[in-house]
């Protein structure tokens, strides 16, 4: 399936800001379900983009705006083909999940990361510990900790922020793609399943379910889903938020420990100003063409090495699109 993605943001400023820096984690990934066959990120005040990949695997756009502006938009445009999945492997030995070597390779994703974290009493090892008893393969126990997901979450939008603990989550019962993320990561991880978060798009009308097969296009926002791995499998995709497959309407931008790792937006800027932000995906289906080549904002996008993103000097504040 060949999807058109346009992805809007506009910052606004109460005054005018000296200078922002951005990173951008909107381009989705090249994998063996999809192929980027276009992308374009263009700005406005104009400025040089360079491009560059995470430690995780995951593409970043870097640009700063050094003059003086009350605004900053950016539009980031992507063609993309999308196919089937494969499908979850039938078996999975439970017990394997703790050979030493499986969780060595496993580490980062077996770990309280800092927006999942879990403790005694809060509900989420204990509620994961009862779904996952007596499940006789590991794709049985994800089903199962999916399921105890979905029963304690129902969707809810605008209902959280991103930082609510998983502790909360239970005790509200609700929340947005990320939280049923969130939660779903932190209640496999506590029963020794390494887990990771994914950031992309859904060509879905309504993020808990199905898409409309008549519908040529339709706005949404980011979605949110997970991976597991499996022992002698890899990584498997679920959605907990709508519990469905994850298929070929899910496009992958990255992935990360949690959202921590895969925001769309992570920014700074310098003055007193405060900002306000204005975000829209609109995906539609394309009938499949010649490829074109890719192409970036206004100069040719040259790597960069890796490295921790820059501390915030004083004076300087944050800005971050969830």
């Amino acid at each position: 399936m060949r999807l058109d993605i346009r992805y809007r943001m506009h910052f606004r400023y109460s005054e005018p800001v000296r200078e922002s820096q951005n990173e951008i984690r909107v381009r989705p990934r090249d994998d063996e379900t999809q192929r980027v066959v276009s992308f374009r990120l263009t700005t406005d005040p104009p400025t040089r983009v360079i491009s560059a990949f995470d430690y995780w695997g995951t593409a970043v756009c870097q640009l700063g705006v050094r003059t003086a502006h009350t605004s900053l938009e950016l539009l980031a445009e992507t063609s993309v083909d999308t196919s089937a999945r494969p499908a979850p492997p039938p078996e999975g030995a439970v017990a394997a999940l703790s050979d030493r070597g499986f969780r060595s390779q496993h580490f980062e994703f077996l770990e309280l990361s800092q927006h999942v974290a879990w403790q005694t009493g809060d509900g989420v090892a204990e509620r994961a510990a009862a779904a996952a008893q007596g499940a006789r393969s590991v794709p049985e126990l994800l089903a199962a900790v999916v399921a105890e997901v979905r029963s304690a979450l129902r969707y809810e939008s605008g209902a959280t922020d991103i930082g609510v603990p998983l502790g909360a989550l239970l005790a509200g019962g609700g929340g947005v793609c990320q939280d049923f993320a969130h939660l779903a990561i932190g209640m496999l991880r506590s029963i020794g399943v390494p887990a990771r978060y994914v950031s992309g798009y859904l060509f879905a009308a309504d993020e808990t379910a199905a898409a409309d097969e008549t519908a040529a296009a339709v706005s949404v926002q980011t979605h949110a889903w997970i991976e597991a791995a499996v022992p002698g499998a890899g990584w498997h995709p679920l959605d907990p938020t709508n519990g469905g497959p994850v298929g070929e309407r899910h496009v992958v931008i990255g992935c990360g420990r949690d959202y921590g790792d895969v925001p769309p937006v992570r920014g700074v800027f310098m003055g007193g100003a405060t900002a306000g932000v204005e975000a829209e995906v609109v995906i539609g289906r394309l009938p499949a063409t010649d490829p074109q080549p890719e192409t970036s904002s206004r100069s040719r996008p040259r790597t960069l090495a890796h490295g921790p993103p820059a501390t915030p000097r004083p004076h300087q504040q944050q800005q971050q699109q969830q």
